[in-house]
């Protein structure tokens, strides 16, 4: 049952911790998914004598099982306990999937760890239904509450290359997925237990907003933005451009991500410099989410996202044209300032094409395609990578996936607004 509403506005307002933890959800599964396999590809290469094929490999693993499975999960977003228990039981997977790696002596160890408990923890900490926890808490603080939203993801950016770079000089690569994971279960999994599926299960309502004194006669429900419901939704145009732009923009992200310091590598840089080039991308990336925040509070999301695209495919060219040092700093404000909203953007334009009641199952539905492109983008960036003997071929790929995004983002319109003229 839902608690009734307090006539009060909290002093601070719980949803903001259901951005924290979700936040700090894409810290580690970006910083530790996508960057962790190129920082450790060399050094592990180097001791084990293992190929890229079975690093990348089992990465495609990880994120397209996992993620496939986590966007079926995206209807427990409405349970109203169901994310009180898979969010922290998710942590311990994906703790258990950095630190075992320690022990790994072959390629099925890895597999096992990395790909498949790894796999299963990023189904259960799915950043799908914790996008859709949060969009359930916030209607009018929406653009703000997914800006903070999607800063973890960079700062997993900023944090991962720098100190698992570190980590791996002074303690050796095994140490170092053994640090990795345990800071999981040091900072992650506490923040899982705040996991709350709605405000109106805990007595509140969306954006900490007081409700209105009880009246005489029957009460009226707010409309907080109800919308469609997932069948309603598959039904619409906009539903699938939305769902085929995201689809082949993802593979500029762990595809492309996890490969630029093994590109930074092959182009001359020691390990230091393609590190401190992905930190201060990672700077810029931060704190280009409130950039783009605001401009999506102030504009119609459509344009701006197909713009955000735009300028992420010019990065695309810049990274193919770095010679020295001042050319990867180039691109790493570039690319900083401009990549990073692909996911808050989104997180932004659905609710407002489909409605917040059922946005788990409808995202979830989206985010199955998704993490399809981010699964086996690694390695198609990586098989890319081999045929050619440069990333010339695979980075290109991204450039032109990501003008098709921009372009069927643009021409999509809203179900809803168009339902009510």
């Amino acid at each position: 049952m839902t608690a009734p509403a307090t006539t009060t506005a909290p002093r601070f307002f719980f949803g903001w911790w259901q951005v924290v933890v979700a936040a700090t959800q894409g810290f580690y599964a970006v910083g530790g998914a996508s960057f962790a396999a190129g920082i450790f590809y060399i050094p592990m290469r180097d001791d084990l004598g293992w190929s890229a094929s079975i690093i990348f490999g089992t990465l495609s693993l990880r994120m397209m099982a996992g993620g496939i499975v986590g966007a079926m999960l995206g209807p427990l977003a409405e349970h109203r306990w169901a994310p009180r228990v898979i969010m922290p039981l998710g942590a311990v997977l994906m703790a258990f999937s950095f630190f075992m790696v320690k022990w790994a002596e072959t390629p099925f160890d890895f597999v096992l760890w990395y790909g498949i408990v790894g796999a299963a923890g990023t189904a259960l900490a799915s950043p799908v239904v914790l996008e859709a926890i949060a969009v359930k808490w916030f209607v009018r603080r929406r653009a703000a509450a997914m800006t903070w939203f999607q800063v973890g993801p960079p700062m997993g950016v900023l944090a991962f290359p720098v100190v698992l770079t570190a980590l791996i000089a002074w303690v050796g690569w095994r140490d170092a997925w053994l640090w990795s994971g345990l800071s999981i279960l040091v900072v992650m999994l506490p923040l899982t237990f705040l996991v709350r599926s709605r405000p109106e299960d805990v007595g509140l309502l969306p954006d900490g907003d007081a409700a209105p004194p009880p009246t005489r006669g029957p009460a009226r429900p707010a409309n907080y933005d109800t919308g469609l419901t997932a069948k309603q939704a598959l039904r619409t145009q906009a539903f699938w451009l939305l769902t085929i732009a995201a689809f082949v923009g993802m593979f500029g992200f762990p595809g492309y991500q996890s490969h630029w310091v093994p590109y930074f590598r092959e182009i001359g840089f020691n390990a230091s410099t393609a590190a401190f080039g992905v930190f201060v991308f990672g700077v810029f990336s931060v704190s280009s989410r409130f950039v783009w925040g605001y401009l999506a509070s102030r504009f119609e999301v459509r344009p701006v996202f197909a713009v955000q695209m735009l300028l992420s495919a010019v990065g695309v060219v810049i990274i193919l044209l770095i010679k020295n040092e001042a050319m990867l700093l180039v691109w790493a404000v570039a690319q900083g300032l401009t990549m990073g909203s692909f996911f808050q953007l989104q997180a932004i334009l659905a609710p407002i094409y489909f409605g917040r009641q059922h946005i788990g199952a409808i995202r979830g539905m989206m985010w199955m395609p998704m993490n399809f492109a981010a699964g086996i983008a690694p390695l198609a960036l990586e098989r890319l990578h081999a045929w050619r003997g440069d990333y010339s071929a695979a980075f290109l790929m991204v450039l032109v996936f990501w003008l098709i995004t921009a372009l069927l983002v643009y021409v999509s319109r809203s179900p809803l607004r168009e339902a009510r003229g």
